[in-house]
């Protein structure tokens, strides 16, 4: 009963682990890595050590009964006098079945007639996980060789080079036509593509100090007509671009590309007139948008 008795240990060691783990580990979640951790976390990591613990309670219990049943069966066997022979598990029929091995006491049945200075050689099999590997590596080239070069369904590795090449020339364009940006070419675009770009760059970088709506926190309000820098859309891109150095604004010239640039002085410029809920107070000189002879007539000829 020896073996019956280590594992019983092994048993209640478990079972201390199983009760004191989560405890131990719930004293601990104000300091380490758990302080960055939320409720629902933390939660998760005990459930998922509860979970270990109770499934190496389990296979302890599986083991103990192996041992149990096995030390029944030596114990019928003496009793009828009787040899005990132990039935492979099923690990062992498993791996006698991939190897196909002959057991050294029978590989005299095996034995060639072939006798190379006192060498002898066997004849035995290949295993079958080497021949199941070989058949599936020609199930592999006939798939290989239909998808590439028969259907063409996946590219070769010269296709590939020219995707890519062509992917390469197209973000080339893309950079050096949103380069060409500056403030003596930038227009105010109302291109949805281009505000929803602009929204996504100005929460990011400039909600800390402007709020959500515009409405100015620490900086200044951008919805109402009063402008400390001007409020054209050149002058716009051109306090994004440099900055305001003496006022906290850093140059956004060194974290933006000018497209970037281009894009969140658009949506700064449809934020005017916006009212939003406790802007603040107006700062700096009335800027009134100057509207061209055309748009005038538009707006006539709509009416």
């Amino acid at each position: 009963m020896t073996n019956f008795n280590k594992y019983i240990k092994g048993l209640g060691v478990c079972l201390m682990l199983l009760l004191t783990g989560p405890i131990s580990y719930a004293q601990t979640e104000n300091t380490g890595i758990l302080e960055s951790l939320d409720a629902s976390k933390i939660m998760i990591i005990l459930v998922l050590v509860v979970m270990l613990l109770v499934l190496l309670v389990a296979f302890y219990l599986l083991v103990i009964l192996q041992v149990m049943v096995r030390e029944d069966a030596i114990r019928k066997a003496k009793e009828k006098g009787i040899e005990y022979v132990e039935e492979p598990s099923a690990w062992s029929k498993f791996y006698a079945g991939l190897t196909d091995a002959i057991p050294i006491e029978k590989e005299n049945t095996i034995v060639l007639d072939h006798d190379y200075d006192g060498i002898k050689e066997l004849d035995n099999h290949l295993p079958p996980w080497w021949k199941y590997m070989f058949y599936a590596s020609i199930v592999f080239a006939v798939i290989y060789l239909y998808m590439y070069h028969i259907s063409g369904s996946l590219p070769l590795q010269t296709q590939e080079y020219e995707i890519a090449m062509a992917e390469a020339q197209a973000n080339m364009s893309s950079a050096e036509e949103g380069s060409s940006v500056d403030e003596s070419n930038i227009v105010f675009s109302d291109d949805p593509v281009v505000l929803a770009s602009g929204k996504t760059v100005y929460e990011r970088n400039c909600v800390a100090c402007h709020k959500a709506a515009g409405e100015g926190g620490i900086g200044p309000n951008l919805t109402d007509e009063y402008w400390l820098h001007g409020g054209s859309v050149q002058d716009i891109y051109n306090t994004v671009k440099n900055g305001v150095p003496d006022k906290g604004m850093i140059a956004w010239k060194d974290v933006l590309s000018p497209a970037k640039m281009n894009d969140v002085t658009s949506y700064i410029h449809t934020l005017k007139g916006t009212n939003p809920a406790n802007a603040k107070a107006p700062q700096g000189e009335l800027y009134k948008e100057e509207v061209s002879e055309e748009t005038v007539v538009e707006e006539a000829l709509s009416e």
